[in-house]
C-alpha cells in the first residue's frame, strides 16, 4: 500500500556520494523540522529557480525523498527517526518545550473547529494537544495542500500519537531523573541502576541485573564489579558534596578509609589555616552578650550554662585575647555539650540548657565573624563542611569492614544529626545530606558489597553435574532478557563499557520516542483516511 506523498518519479540507476547525503541530509532534516522540511527546501529552491514553480520544486524533492525510502527503507526510516529525536529531547528539557508543543496542538483543534470540522475531529485535535502534539506537527507536515487539507492528518496523526506515545513511554527505557543526578555528580551507574523504575523494560533490566550478579557464575562478577564501583561513585559523591564550600577536588582514586581520611585531614588543614589567623582581642562585648542571655533563664538553667561559658570560653582568654586553638576548643565545646544535652536522655531542663547554649554558640560565632571579617566567612564556609562531613563519616562508621557505605547508612547518619527533639527537618526532607541519600537509594538501592560465593556454587552445580549449554552458566531458567544480558555482561559491565551501555539503553529508548511521530505521521494513506473518516463522523 502506497505511503503518502508518493512520487512516480524514476529512480536513477547510478547515484553519487553527493546524491545519497542529499539522501540522508533531507531524511534528518525531515525529522529535526517535523516533516516541513521539503516545503522549506522547495521554498527557498523556488525563490533563487525562476524556472521552475513552487509547485513543481516541492513535487521533485518530495519524489526523491520517497525514492529514498522505496530504495533504502531502513536508512531512510531510520535517519528520519535520529532527526525527530533532537526535538522530542528539546521539548521535554528547554523550559515551556512541551507546553510549546501543547499550545500548537490547541490551536490545530481550533482551526478543525473553526472549519467546521466534526466533534470527533475535533476530540481528535484536542487529544493530540493533550499528549500527541508531536505526531500532529508531523503528521500536519506531511500532509498536502492548503490549512483545510493539513488539519485532518493533523488530526489523525495526533490521536495516533497520543495512543502510541504514553504505550512506548510505558515500554521503552529512559535515564530518570535522580540517575541524571548522581551521573553528573561522577557516580558510574550501571544501565539498570540508570534506567530502573522508567519504564517496563527498565525495571526488567534492572532486576535482571542483579539477578545475574547474585546467581550467575563469572559473568555475575562484572555485574557485581560495576555495583560496587557505583557505591564508590557514591562515596566520593557525598565527600565532595560535604566539602563543596571548601571547593575541594575528591581524587577519583580514593574509596573506604583512604576517602574518609582525605576529608578529615581537609578540614583539619582548614581549621589550623584560618584559626591561626583569627582573633577575639576584645572580652568584654561578647561578656556582655552572654551575661544579657542568662538573666532571663530560670536560675538552675542559667547557672549551669554560666558555669559551662566560664569553664569552657572565659577562662580561655588570655591577656585579654582568644587565639586559634582555643577558638576551635570553645567551638567543639559549644558543639559537644548542645548535642549531648539533646540526645542523651534528654529532659525538660537539658532541652532548654541545650537551647541557651545554642544562643551562646550564635553569639560566639557573631562576635568571631565581627572581630574577623576576612576570615570570618572562611571560618563558615569550613563549619558548614564539618557538619557535613560528620554524617559522612557517621554513615561510613556503620560498615564494619573498609568497605564503601550505602545510602541507607548516609540517610541513617543524616537523621541522627538532626537533633530537634521531634526529628522536624529529615521529617520534611530538609536535614543535612540527606537529599543526596534519598536520590542515592530510590536509584541504587541498598545492595551490601558481598563476594556472592554462596550463589554462585549454587550456579556452578550444573557444571559439576555436567551439564551443557545454557545449563553450564546456570541460565536452564532464565529469560532470554537475562541469558542476552549476562553474555553481554563482560565487556558492558567493565569501568569502560558501563558508561556506553548506559548510553545505548538509554539510546534505545531515546530512538522508540522519536519513532511515535514519525509513524504516526507515516502510516499508509489509506489508514490515515479511515482514521480521519472515523474523526469525522
Amino acid at each position: 500500500m502506497p505511503l503518502p506523498r508518493q512520487s512516480k518519479t524514476a529512480m536513477p540507476t547510478e547515484r553519487t556520494t553527493g546524491d545519497v547525503i542529499t539522501d540522508f541530509a533531507r531524511a534528518g532534516a525531515q525529522g529535526l523540522s517535523f516533516g516541513f522540511a521539503d516545503e522549506i527546501e522547495a521554498g527557498v529552491k523556488a525563490a533563487f529557480d525562476s524556472g521552475k514553480s513552487y509547485a513543481e520544486v516541492v513535487k521533485d524533492v518530495r519524489g526523491q525523498i520517497e525514492n529514498f525510502r522505496q530504495r533504502n527503507p531502513a536508512a531512510a526510516y531510520g535517519t528520519e527517526i535520529a532527526g525527530a529525536i533532537l526535538p522530542t529531547i528539546a521539548a521535554s528539557l528547554l523550559p515551556g518545550g512541551q507546553t510549546a508543543i501543547a499550545a500548537t496542538g490547541a490551536r490545530i483543534a481550533q482551526g478543525v473547529r473553526a472549519m467546521g470540522g466534526g466533534k470527533g475531529l475535533q476530540r481528535g485535535a484536542q487529544v493530540a494537544a493533550a499528549s500527541g502534539g508531536q505526531s500532529a506537527l508531523y503528521g500536519a507536515g506531511s500532509a498536502e495542500g492548503g490549512l483545510a487539507e493539513r488539519l485532518p492528518s493533523a488530526a489523525a496523526s495526533g490521536a495516533i500519537g497520543a495512543v502510541a506515545g504514553p504505550l512506548v513511554d510505558k515500554v521503552a527505557p529512559a535515564i530518570t531523573a535522580g540517575a541524571a543526578d548522581l551521573i553528573k555528580r561522577g557516580v558510574a551507574l550501571t544501565p539498570g541502576q540508570a534506567v530502573g523504575g522508567s519504564s517496563l523494560l527498565g525495571t526488567a533490566l534492572q532486576r535482571t541485573e542483579e539477578r545475574v550478579a547474585d546467581t550467575v557464575p563469572l559473568i555475575g562478577d562484572a555485574v557485581r564489579g560495576a555495583f560496587d564501583r557505583a557505591t564508590g561513585g557514591f562515596n566520593r559523591a557525598a565527600v565532595t558534596e560535604a566539602l563543596e564550600p571548601l571547593a575541594v577536588k575528591v581524587p577519583k582514586n580514593l574509596e573506604g578509609d583512604s576517602l574518609i581520611a582525605f576529608g578529615d585531614k581537609v578540614l583539619r588543614t582548614a581549621y589550623d589555616r584560618t584559626l591561626n589567623k583569627m582573633k577575639i582581642k576584645n572580652v568584654l562585648p561578647l561578656a556582655t552578650e552572654l551575661d544579657t542571655l542568662t538573666k532571663d533563664l530560670a536560675d538552675d538553667i542559667a547557672n549551669d550554662v554560666k558555669s559551662r561559658v566560664t569553664r569552657n570560653i572565659i577562662k580561655k582568654f588570655k591577656n585579654g585575647e582568644m587565639t586559634g586553638k582555643d577558638i576551635k576548643n570553645a567551638q567543639m565545646f559549644l558543639r559537644t555539650d548542645i548535642k549531648n544535652l539533646r540526645t542523651k536522655t534528654p529532659t525538660d531542663v537539658s532541652i532548654r540548657t541545650a537551647e541557651a547554649l545554642e544562643d551562646v554558640k550564635n553569639v560566639f560565632s557573631a562576635e568571631l565573624q565581627k572581630q574577623n571579617p576576612v576570615q570570618g566567612p572562611i571560618l563558615n564556609s569550613i563549619d558548614k563542611s564539618y557538619g557535613n562531613f560528620k554524617i559522612v563519616e557517621g554513615a561510613a562508621i556503620r560498615r564494619t569492614q573498609d568497605e564503601a557505605f550505602l545510602p541507607s547508612d548516609l540517610l541513617q547518619a543524616s537523621k541522627k544529626s538532626d537533633i530537634g527533639r521531634n526529628k522536624t527537618k529529615f521529617a520534611t526532607g530538609q536535614a543535612r545530606m540527606q537529599s543526596l541519600g534519598r536520590t542515592a537509594q530510590e536509584v541504587m538501592g541498598n545492595r551490601t558489597p558481598n563476594s556472592g560465593t554462596t550463589a554462585r556454587l549454587q550456579a556452578l552445580a550444573p557444571l559439576r553435574m555436567g551439564v551443557g549449554g545454557a545449563g553450564t552458566l546456570g541460565l536452564t531458567q532464565a529469560d532470554p532478557f537475562t541469558i542476552g544480558a549476562t553474555l553481554a555482561s563482560p565487556l558492558a559491565y567493565s569501568p569502560a563499557g558501563v558508561p556506553l551501555a548506559r548510553n545505548v539503553v538509554a539510546g534505545a529508548g531515546r530512538v522508540a520516542r522519536g519513532a511515535v511521530p514519525v509513524a504516526a505521521a507515516n502510516t499508509t494513506e489509506m489508514s490515515r483516511q479511515m482514521l480521519a473518516d472515523i474523526l469525522r463522523r
